[in-house]
């Protein structure tokens, strides 16, 4: 399955494992809690989708990487004590504490919340010495003489053996005590994963031609050639800094994240010409209507030129919903947050100790490892809007007025935006007539997050699609 299954069925999973009848205890017994086994390919967001199932369930996390850890420190360390045995005094070996069940029992004391997921990473890649343990922790939940909390849901993740020469494989006894679920790399679903998280234009623009570039491992004379789903972002990540600060980004970059030559190499030409592409576009004007077609150099580029062309508006029309889509989000938690304390007795001590709270939660949330960046990202904003209309003030006037413009606002970046989206679209039209980067344009714009809301009512959207899809292949797309 896909890592967005993955990450519904272990959250179903954990809250399967934590409900509770009407006496308080656990529906399914201890015992019955089988580990969860997360099977894939390396940089596919195993990690990742484990940090979000925790945010949803509401619980705790703890992650340990355990090929970064000795025997001693999954075990703990020996010592001797004394006990009594038939009468007679005995000197025995016993053990510390594990270093991760400790960690466990650290975040129950940090945070209050009894209930979590421990999740340990590259289960299958531990040395020689380690793996007996390991086997025990699988079937036992222990390491060592101790155990894991109750209340906390054991999630192990692992590289199937051709990703990493280091993997044993689990006996039947051990397989037989575990949940296993096998994810794969599936584009389009990080694709969404990518428009929410900003990806680099030029990155999506080239998986859009070249999908089966998105993730490859292989193994050559010269050693292992790979390229992953993290290996991208990560470029991403350099990329867009790199502009910001006018570096020069040079072709031996590319390689640095993509270590597979043919791949970084073919990225590398779609980079230069993307830019070459985006030098010819001046956004501002198309999607303010001013300017209807693109120059005669530009349609007589190749096709994949065009194409890059065509992408770099469709990630401009992108970014322009996400804006929108934050702006509103952000309006609608004024709205709420001034409605819950309009009617208290102090409006105002009651909205400061309101916005307090909510940033007390937050900041445990951050440290329990479970608040996601752009919840993150979402929160910092609301707190610092309110926080510059009432710190200071005398009353709720500002934020009154503030939700009051705010909403006005929205609905005017809303007819705004759709007029901004019906540019972009006949710009396009305009540019290439009504063949295969108009069609490419149209499908893709429909798939962009928000964007589908604005397309239902865009008359000009219909008129395109009718004119360049027959009506079984537009409902087919």
């Amino acid at each position: 399955m896909n890592i967005l299954r993955a990450k519904q069925e272990i959250i179903r999973t954990v809250q399967a494992y934590l409900a509770k009848d009407e006496d308080g205890q656990y529906l399914i017994p201890s015992v019955h809690q089988r580990q969860i086994l997360l099977m894939g390919p390396p940089g596919i967001g195993k990690t990742a989708i484990m940090e979000q199932a925790a945010s949803a369930c509401g619980i705790s996390l703890v992650s340990y990487t355990i090929t970064h850890h000795t025997r001693q420190s999954a075990i703990g360390l020996p010592y001797l004590t004394k006990r009594q045995y038939g009468g007679k005094e005995m000197t025995i070996t016993e053990y510390t504490m594990s270093e991760i069940i400790a960690s466990v029992h650290d975040k129950i004391e940090e945070t209050g919340l009894q209930e979590g997921i421990l999740f340990i990473d590259e289960i299958n890649c531990v040395s020689e010495t380690l793996a007996p343990t390991m086997l025990q922790f699988l079937q036992r939940k222990s390491f060592g003489s101790h155990h894991v909390p109750a209340g906390w849901v054991i999630v192990a993740a692992g590289n199937p053996p051709e990703y990493n020469k280091s993997v044993r494989d689990f006996d039947v006894v051990t397989l037989d005590r575990l949940k296993r679920i096998d994810v794969r790399e599936d584009y389009d679903v990080w694709k969404k994963y990518a428009y929410r998280r900003q990806i680099h234009a030029a990155i999506l623009s080239y998986l859009d031609i070249k999908k089966q570039h998105f993730y490859t491992f292989e193994t050559t004379v010269d050693g292992q050639a790979f390229v992953t789903a993290r290996g991208w972002e990560d470029l991403s990540q350099l990329l867009t800094s790199y502009e910001r600060l006018g570096f020069e980004i040079q072709d031996t970059l590319f390689g640095e994240f993509l270590q597979h030559e043919e791949i970084a190499a073919a990225f590398s030409s779609f980079f230069h010409l993307f830019t070459a592409c985006r030098e010819r576009i001046n956004l501002a004007k198309i999607l303010s209507g001013q300017e209807t077609a693109a120059a005669p150099e530009l349609r007589a580029m190749g096709f994949d030129a065009r194409l890059a062309a065509t992408e770099f508006l469709l990630h401009a029309v992108s970014r322009e919903l996400a804006g929108y889509r934050r702006e509103k989000a952000l309006t609608g938690s004024l709205v709420s947050f001034l409605s819950s304390v309009q009617s208290a007795s102090d409006p105002l001590s009651a909205a400061k100790e309101n916005l307090s709270r909510r940033e007390a939660a937050m900041a445990l949330r951050k440290e329990l490892g479970v608040l996601a960046p752009e919840e993150e990202l979402r929160e910092r904003e609301f707190a610092a809007r309110v926080h510059a209309l009432l710190d200071g003030a005398e009353n709720l006037a500002p934020l009154q007025a503030a939700v009051e413009d705010g909403t006005a606002q929205t609905d005017a970046a809303e007819h705004a935006l759709e007029k901004r989206i019906q540019n972009a679209m006949d710009f396009v039209h305009a540019t290439f007539g009504a063949g295969q980067e108009l069609l490419i344009f149209l499908t893709r714009l429909k798939n962009l997050p928000g964007a589908d809301a604005f397309l239902k009512k865009n008359e000009r959207y219909h008129m395109l699609c009718a004119e360049i899809l027959p009506d079984e292949l537009e409902k087919t797309l």
